[in-house]
């Protein structure tokens, strides 16, 4: 196997400078080829990278026919189109492609397109940090997770619901998924394969291009409000599926949530340097009591503008399930109270306002802020009238929604801390507004 692959030494720098590669700031103590599948003009090796303190991660590494020679540069292909063809037959035919240490195995759905037109044009998209993407003309776009971890992804699992059994409207269908199967009987995702939606636009910059324009775009947002609603509804529809089935929120429940917004309450305190001042957050089960009995499903887990798209048409699609990529599959798997995602929005909102500057100036950004909550709030309440996993009082709604604000803001504290110190101000900002609607006080500047 050693042969088939480029030196470790090399491999480890050239891993080191991919956007996808999640460890940076950890040192690459070795690199390990566990497995190599060949595919028409490259091969798929799955590599262990051991780290500083002796994790290993399993990465997807797609070494074009050059890079598996010493003497030349490392060559991805997921740049070559004829590649990118080849896996995407291995997913629409069903097909299996062995290795040493295990396969791959293509896994289609009934959505899948009938025909694709030969020479389909494949071009891979940048700007993502966890993933690759590749477009497939205008029909179908591949997502592969470098980062490989046993289990089913979110993104293959949740999507493959929405389209087979909820046929949800508003989530580009899934048309298929790459698993690559151990010979020990593990098994992990490795791609999927979903359906491209033409002429739509990037929610988040659809959203700044209106503000910086003078367009409050209430409406648009009342309308996402509606769609997130249905999405709920189409998760919580789930009775005969285990996986999605709906429970009830327990005592426990509502303990572990506590503990789980304190602790990451403390970590923004850390983030801060902040020792002795800052939000001293007491049981927060009061106000999450609104929630007991309530059910708790599946959701989306990441949920912000940045996850939807804009359609032609002026409606809205939500996309890219696989939750937070950096936390375990178990956790991003795990039945919650779909208020987070509620909460997700309105950070992002948030966001939006402090990263517009449309010609009304700070003081128009302030009421729009308010006005675009109380907008998506108002669509999301619309729709879910009478469903069981939100509360029927209004006050209850409020006091829980606050929790998972603070929540998130604290876990964007501390992103922002390790990334864009310079950003700081808008999550701390959030903390603190969420904080003082449940009547608790951050000691220090606000």
């Amino acid at each position: 196997m050693a042969s088939k692959t480029p030196p470790s030494e090399r491999l480890a720098e050239w891993l080191g400078h991919q956007r996808w590669f999640a460890t940076k700031t950890r040192r690459i103590e070795s690199v390990t080829i566990m497995d190599v599948l060949p595919l028409a003009s490259a091969a798929i090796a799955i590599a262990g990278v051991g780290l500083g303190g002796g994790a290993v991660d399993r990465y997807v590494v797609a070494l074009g026919r050059g890079a598996r020679a010493a003497a030349v540069e490392i060559t991805d292909g997921f740049d070559d189109p004829l590649f990118c063809r080849a896996l995407l037959n291995v997913i629409g035919d069903g097909q299996r492609v062995d290795g040493e240490s295990g396969a791959l195995e293509g896994v289609r759905t009934a959505a899948f397109p009938a025909s694709l037109a030969p020479g389909l044009a494949a071009r891979r998209i940048g700007g993502e940090q966890s993933n690759t993407s590749v477009v497939f003309g205008d029909v179908a776009i591949m997502k592969t997770f470098r980062r490989l971890a046993d289990g089913i992804n979110p993104e293959a699992e949740m999507t493959r619901f929405l389209t087979e059994h909820a046929r949800f409207a508003h989530a580009p269908r899934l048309f298929g998924q790459l698993e690559y199967r151990r010979r020990d009987g593990s098994t992990a995702t490795l791609a999927v394969v979903q359906e491209l939606v033409p002429g739509a636009r990037d929610g988040w910059e659809w959203l700044l291009d209106e503000l910086r324009a003078g367009r409050a775009a209430l409406d648009a947002i009342g309308r996402l409000g509606e769609v997130t609603g249905r999405l709920h509804q189409a998760l919580a529809g789930g009775a005969d599926h285990p996986d999605f089935a709906p429970e009830p929120i327990t005592d426990a429940d509502l303990r572990a949530w506590d503990a789980a917004v304190r602790d990451q309450v403390e970590r923004a305190h850390t983030a801060l340097g902040d020792s002795r001042g800052g939000l001293r957050v007491p049981d927060l089960i009061e106000a999450l009591a609104g929630l007991r009995g309530v059910q708790k499903t599946r959701h989306h887990g990441d949920l912000h503008f940045g996850q939807t798209l804009r359609r032609a048409d002026g409606d809205w699609m939500i996309i890219d399930f696989e939750g937070e990529p950096l936390r375990p599959l178990a956790e991003r798997r795990r039945k919650h109270t779909p208020l987070r995602d509620v909460a997700g929005i309105v950070r992002s909102l948030a966001y939006a306002a402090a990263s517009a500057q449309p010609a009304g100036g700070e003081a128009w950004l302030d009421r729009w802020q308010r006005d675009a909550v109380d907008a998506f709030l108002s669509g999301y309440r619309a729709v879910t009238i009478g469903a069981r996993f939100t509360p029927t009082n209004e006050t209850a709604f409020r006091r829980a929604l606050a929790v998972f604000e603070i929540e998130k803001a604290a876990y964007e504290i501390v992103y922002e801390a390790n990334n864009r110190p310079d950003w700081i101000a808008i999550p701390k900002r959030g903390l603190v507004s969420a904080a003082e609607r449940l009547g608790l006080r951050w000691s220090g500047a606000a």
